[in-house]
């Protein structure tokens, strides 16, 4: 079984924002929490009537201009402190803050890192069967396979399952990503991420 989304083009080139595109630096360090939070509004309003007010411009093209004019009001709202931001609770009250402004009615799910293999698989096939991203945080990870995504935030765009496996799709730098789920929510750490998305 097999799950893509339509994710967002932006200059009809790049696979969702990057936030190495700002000139700012501590954006270009810290961004990547509004950076998904960002992809995720385009995407919604794009797809979604009742959600084209999270994106002030045209979700149908999506230019990298109008993305950093919108990662920059995004991170007004969603943005790390010392550390990163580490907490899918925190996340979840700096975007609500966002959305409050848009005057959209629209909830937030969430899964924290540490809950079971099964119910996080369960998580992210709803989600994306019912056409919505899952914005997805990882923190260290044992496996060095996932080093280059580790304190990181990304939105999950599809999923492709087999007998055992389970393969993922996602955005982040501007480019799409693949990894074993299964492999990558199995931290190995005491300490752990989680999911977001929009409630169904």
């Amino acid at each position: 079984m097999k799950r893509e989304l339509d994710f967002p083009k932006i200059d009809g080139q790049y696979y969702g924002g990057d936030q190495n595109w700002h000139t700012h630096p501590m954006m270009k360090l810290g961004g990547c929490s509004a950076v998904c939070a960002c992809e995720a509004c385009i995407y919604l309003a794009k797809e979604f009537p009742q959600y084209k007010g999270l994106y002030p411009y045209d979700p149908q093209n999506v230019t990298k201009e109008d993305f950093l004019r919108f990662f920059e009001t995004v991170y007004q709202y969603i943005h790390p402190g010392i550390g990163g931001l580490t907490s899918i609770d925190k996340f979840e009250k700096m975007f609500q803050k966002y959305i409050a402004t848009t005057r959209v009615d629209m909830k937030l799910r969430k899964l924290p890192g540490c809950d079971p293999l099964g119910d996080a698989r369960d998580f992210v096939t709803k989600s994306i069967d019912a056409g919505l991203p899952v914005m997805y945080l990882m923190l260290k990870h044992a496996d060095p396979a996932f080093d280059e995504y580790e304190w990181h935030w990304f939105n999950l765009t599809g999923y492709e399952l087999s007998e055992d496996k389970m393969q993922v799709s996602f955005a982040t730098w501007g480019s799409r990503h693949e990894f074993d789920f299964l492999r990558a929510w199995d931290t190995q750490k005491c300490w752990r991420g989680g999911m977001l998305s929009i409630e169904i």
